[in-house]
């Protein structure tokens, strides 16, 4: 089978200019919604320019609002309300962190006192009665608000650590001088029902000290505790009902004759909310602090705002979505992340590295709490007022077409630099209070009735049946991205999936018709070439010899015959 070469002639001839105009004018000539034009007629110049015109502009366009599209999507992440509200039943209830406004019990740090002057150490040291003891525990409530005052808390610092011969275990020292929660919790009503206190509030630690807790599903003070943390949060108590009748009731005693140092110079109990997985800090926007002051009744009235991330946008970058998923940072959070704790650790490490100790009441992480690592005690109060306003001044990451942190703000003060991510999985409470005056000088509660004398009361409840649930999720997804692009190019050009394919079908046909033109085209070269390249035979006359009995027919030749053909008429002559 003879073979044809595709020659450059040949390609020349198959991007012959005229026949790919004869295929852009085929597709031109159909309209936007696939019907023919007018023919017929020749547009006039004006009319030619004004369609030349508008056609550019539709393509112009089409290509600016499918750029902005696309730079668009490569941002990947957008966060949206979802249109129907999160039932009230399936949202987390608060922590509940209520702290009694004085840190220290009179009656503890008495008792503390007497122990502390049984020591012959500590008489060595100084000649002090139980009554001079007593007064200088004051000065252990320096350790929560980094206060030093003079040498006297030097003087304690080293009775406290003779006491103890190989020093003082400050955690503990503190806990036991905390006001205990059977005293300031006389009753309590949890979903209608009455319940006993001491049974859902637990003594744990908060930036305010040891407060009496409810709801706070972590086991544990330290981080690093994933497996009890995860157990621990499929018991978090949630609300079957709104109303101050199915939330939270607590009978609050201030006792106002134990006070022996308070933090506020008020009376009463600072009530904390905050996420029941998170430890509480004030300085991570997570915590909603309340004042709730004797013989006043207050309701707290919730609502929340949810937010979650679907898995599809976990693929994204970190800075892209601006958040951590929980299984994120394993090796210091260990399978529970979030924005406190992350604040809370980088604080941690800024006070380790320069004073050489953690706060007592700060949480521990197992990277952190080594055999080195001590609690703060009375001598490291120094520092700790050095560095204070720092610590308390948290510098907020710079987040996707953020301003930029103005550090002149705090010039000479300094502040806590932290690159923490909000938790992809988070819940945010928002809390309207509202008091009356407890004018009451008895007060029945469930069937037993109670004299009241600077007791408070307090309702803690969720005031709506559902609640706002923003959703982070891909901005994009690929027939999204085809469904945009398609419409843009339908409503500038007309073209939609079946102009498309009509395109792809004429071009079909066009290559077909091309190919089948140069087949013959070339075909028809090769022909001529042969004829051309053929042996010209020239042909002799031949007597023929006369035949008297019968003269010879010869046929009429009226068109050109082949010298074979020729050959054999002469033959079949001279057979006559």
């Amino acid at each position: 089978m003879t073979k044809y070469r595709f020659k450059s002639k040949n390609l020349g001839t198959f991007l012959n200019v005229s026949m790919w105009k004869k295929f852009l004018c085929n597709l031109v000539s159909t309209s936007l919604d696939g019907q023919q034009n007018e023919s017929g007629r020749d547009k006039r110049p004006a009319e030619r320019i004004i369609w030349f015109i508008f056609r550019v502009v539709a393509v112009l366009c089409t290509i600016v609002f499918t750029f902005d599209t696309y730079m668009t999507s490569e941002n990947g992440i957008v966060t949206s309300p979802e249109m129907d509200l999160y039932p009230t039943w399936q949202i987390d209830f608060p922590a509940i962190a209520i702290c009694n406004v004085n840190r220290i019990s009179r009656k503890a740090a008495n008792h503390l006192a007497q122990e502390l002057a049984e020591f012959e150490s500590v008489t060595y040291t100084a000649n002090l009665t139980v009554q001079d003891l007593t007064r200088m525990l004051t000065l252990l409530g320096q350790l929560y608000l980094y206060e030093f005052r003079d040498a006297e808390t030097i003087l304690l610092h080293t009775i406290l650590e003779r006491a103890c011969n190989s020093g003082y275990d400050v955690d503990r020292i503190m806990k036991h001088l905390a006001p205990k929660c059977r005293n300031m919790l006389w009753k309590c009503t949890w979903q209608g029902k009455e319940v006993v206190c001491d049974d859902i509030f637990v003594l744990r630690k908060t930036q305010d000290g040891y407060c009496c807790t409810f709801n706070y599903a972590r086991r544990n003070d330290g981080f690093g505790s994933a497996r009890i943390d995860v157990f621990a949060s499929q018991y978090i108590e949630h609300m079957s009902n709104i109303g101050p009748e199915y939330g939270l009731s607590v009978l609050l005693d201030p006792e106002l004759d134990d006070y022996f140092y308070k933090i506020l110079p008020i009376n009463g109990f600072k009530v904390l909310l905050y996420n029941p997985m998170s430890y509480p800090d004030v300085a991570s926007g997570r915590v909603r602090e309340v004042i709730v002051s004797p013989r006043i009744e207050t309701y707290l009235k919730l609502d929340a705002t949810l937010f979650y991330t679907t898995e599809d946008a976990q693929k994204h970058d970190i800075q892209e979505r601006d958040c951590l998923f929980q299984t994120e940072e394993s090796r210091i959070f260990h399978g529970y992340y979030s924005f406190s704790d992350c604040i809370m650790y980088c604080r941690m490490q800024d006070i380790l590295r320069l004073c050489g100790c953690v706060p007592f009441f700060y949480p521990m992480t197992r990277d952190i709490a080594n055999a080195s690592t001590r609690a703060c005690n009375l001598k490291d109060l120094f520092c700790l007022r050095k560095y204070k306003e720092k610590w308390q001044n948290v510098k907020p990451r710079v987040e996707n077409n953020m301003t930029p942190f103005n550090d002149s703000m705090f010039e000479g003060i300094g502040y806590l630099s932290c690159n923490c991510f909000p938790s992809c999985t988070d819940i945010t409470y928002n809390v309207k209070s509202n008091s009356i005056p407890l004018s009451l000088s008895e007060l029945y509660w469930g069937r037993s009735k109670y004299s009241l004398k600077n007791h408070s009361v307090l309702h803690i409840f969720f005031g709506k049946l559902g609640m706002i649930r923003l959703r982070q999720d891909v901005l994009y997804y690929w027939h999204d991205l085809m469904s945009i692009y398609v419409n843009i190019w339908n409503l500038f050009l007309g073209v939609s999936i079946i102009n498309v394919i009509e395109m792809i079908y004429k071009y079909i046909l066009f290559h077909s018709d091309a190919t089948s033109q140069l087949t013959a085209r070339m075909i028809e070269e090769k022909v001529k070439k042969d004829k051309d390249a053929a042996q010209v035979i020239v042909i002799k006359p031949v007597a023929i010899p006369e035949i008297t009995a019968r003269p010879a027919v010869i046929p009429e030749i009226t068109q050109p015959l082949h010298w074979e053909e020729l050959t054999g008429v002469l033959r079949r002559g001279q057979l006559f």
